[in-house]
This record gives C-alpha cells, sequence and structure tokens, in this order.
C-alpha cells in the first residue's frame, strides 16, 4: 500500500486474470499512475503465467492481496463481484468492478450504499463510455430522438454461462442511458437461446420519458461480428463504428448555414435545405486504459469517476429488466 506521501503512485491489485484481468494487469503494470502490486486468481496456472510476465508477485489468497494495496480491478465471473467487493470496500480499498456489476439488484444496491458510507472510489467498467468514437461526437448530438444499436459477436465458449443481454446488451444499455440522460419508463423484449441455456440472441425496444426509443439488438451467434451504434436527433444523424471507432454524421440544415467547405460535404439540396456529410476526425486511444486512468485520478482527486457503482447499477436494472421482459414474452 502507499503511505499516503505526495507523489506516492497507489496500489492496485488485480482480481481475476482470465481473459479480460489480464488486460488490465498489462495496462495497470505500464501505467505511470498506478502500481501494480499483486493478482490474485483462484487458477493457479494463470497466476504463475500472468506474475512471470509481468514481474509482479501472486497473492495467496484475496485477503492476502487486499493487505497490499490501495484499490483492487475485480475481473472475475460475475457471480463473485459482489463478495470480493464487499470484502475490498469493508477494508476501506477502491473498487473498479467490471460490468455486470452484481448478479442482482440488491447486491448493486448494497455496494453503492457501503461505499458511500465508506468513503472509498466505486467504478464499473462500462467501457463504450470511454470508446473514443462515442466521445468524438457526444456533444454534437443534441437530444436523441432514435437509437438503433447492433453488438454482433462470433459464437465462442466464453461467456455462455450469462445471458446475452447481460454479456453484451449491456454495453448499448449503458449508452443509451449515458446519450439519452434518461431511465426507460417501458420495455418490450424478445430473446431466444440457441447454443446455450440462456439467451443467446435478445433485441429490445427501450422507451424514454422524454419520447426517445431505443432498439438494441445483441448476438453471441453471428457469422459477421459487429459493434455499431447510429443516434437520429433533430436534422442530425451519426453513425458510429464502435470496433473500428470511426464515425459518420449527416446533417440537415439550410443552405448556406453550414459552417466551412471543409467540414461538410453537400449530399443532397432540395428546397432550400441540405444534406451534408459531417467528417469527424476520431483521437484513437485505449478505452480501458482510459477507464483505469478515470479511476485513478477521481481515487487522486476525490471526484466521482464517470461511471460509479451507481451509474453501473441503473445500467444493470435496465437489463435485468430486458431479460425479464424477455422470458415473459417466452411463455406467451
Amino acid at each position: 500500500m502507499s503511505d499516503g506521501l505526495p507523489g506516492e503512485r497507489p496500489a492496485i491489485g488485480v482480481v481475476g486474470v482470465g481473459h479480460l484481468g489480464a488486460h488490465h494487469a498489462r495496462i495497470l503494470h505500464g501505467a505511470a499512475g498506478w502500481r501494480l502490486a499483486g493478482i490474485y486468481d483462484t487458477d493457479p496456472n494463470r497466476n504463475l503465467d500472468t506474475a512471470n510476465q509481468f514481474g509482479i508477485p501472486v497473492c495467496r489468497d484475496l485477503e492476502d492481496l487486499l493487505s497490499r494495496v490501495d484499490a483492487v480491478t475485480i475481473c472475475t465471473p460475475t457471480e463473485s463481484h459482489f463478495t470480493i467487493a464487499r470484502r475490498a470496500i469493508e477494508l476501506g480499498r477502491h473498487v473498479f468492478v467490471e460490468k455486470p456489476v452484481c448478479s442482482t439488484n440488491a447486491e448493486a444496491e448494497s455496494l453503492v450504499d457501503m461505499a458511500a458510507k465508506s468513503g472509498v472510489t466505486g467504478a464499473v467498467g462500462q467501457i463504450e463510455r470511454f470508446n473514443p468514437a462515442v466521445n468524438a461526437v457526444r456533444d454534437r448530438i443534441g437530444s436523441p430522438r432514435f437509437i438503433e444499436a447492433h453488438r454482433l459477436n462470433q459464437f465462442s465458449m466464453r461467456g455462455l454461462g450469462t445471458d446475452v443481454v447481460l454479456e453484451l446488451m449491456i454495453h448499448d444499455i449503458d449508452l443509451a442511458r449515458w446519450l439519452i440522460g434518461e431511465e426507460p419508463v417501458e420495455i418490450r423484449a424478445a430473446g431466444v437461446a440457441v447454443l446455450a441455456a440462456t439467451d443467446d440472441i435478445a433485441n429490445c425496444r427501450l422507451q424514454f420519458p422524454g419520447g426517445c426509443v431505443a432498439n438494441l439488438t445483441a448476438s453471441r451467434i453471428s457469422s459477421n461480428p459487429m459493434r455499431k451504434i447510429r443516434i437520429f436527433s433533430q436534422d442530425y444523424y451519426t453513425s458510429i463504428d464502435l470496433s473500428q471507432k470511426s464515425v459518420d454524421s449527416y446533417r440537415l440544415s439550410h443552405a448556406g448555414a453550414e459552417p466551412s467547405a471543409k467540414e461538410y460535404m453537400t449530399l443532397a439540396q432540395s428546397q432550400g435545405r441540405r444534406l451534408a456529410r459531417w467528417t469527424t476526425p476520431v483521437a484513437i486511444s485505449d478505452a480501458l486504459e482510459s477507464e483505469l486512468v478515470d479511476f485513478h485520478d477521481a481515487i487522486v482527486g476525490k471526484r466521482k469517476p464517470r461511471v460509479g457503482l451507481d451509474e453501473g447499477a441503473k445500467s444493470l436494472r435496465v437489463a435485468l429488466d430486458v431479460v425479464d421482459a424477455c422470458r415473459a414474452a417466452a411463455k406467451r
């Protein structure tokens, strides 16, 4: 642990060094703001592989790891998030929990309450909020009227134990909530289990109080991977490829009202209005690294992280409502 001296880097540990946790360890090992003090995984082979790769200590158990650090990132299966995060918070450790934050609403609400009372920083890994393509256009989209998202993955054994809504769609649920700035008031959904016991394909329609509708589709048995979100606002449309980190934007405006020709390319003109393509440069960055930097800066600056435990809990609540709606639809 750090001793609180000015300039001392906070000590951090990673719990769970599987596919995602290994990336956490890689980034934290090279991060200027953090000191990676240890890792812990229930699989001894994962421990050794990661420890040897980065020259960091393997901790004998969770308590050993928590005794060495100021903060932890939790990259274990979802069902263990609550138990690990609760123990860390009890010891006054800051927590970064990968999505979904917990398995149930009650668990998530308990963590929010515990962190607030303990004065620790809690963040949730909703990585798309840090996607540079999203951040390149967020201030331009205004108030969305309609959002459509497709998140399609090829089949993989990893994650089959989790419903596709909690594994994949929750990313777009969180983005929609964030971009619209409201919570949905009506949810319609349907899902199909193809290879797993839980849904492999799901679609939902979220109605928001201001009138915006979000239509979200997620699949983990697609032949062609896709991560795209399309946002329609007043006179403005943008399509974001979340995988390629690229943006296509279009604007309907009065002739002569656009900025310089360097920013717009007119595609069509009719009755004094122009449909123009808006070129948007994207400064490429590593979204996971940006998340962990934000977590660090929130701790050091004593501020809320961009995605706090409360935000993770709200997105989980909507996702679980979508799961329930899918199950209800299947019974009809």
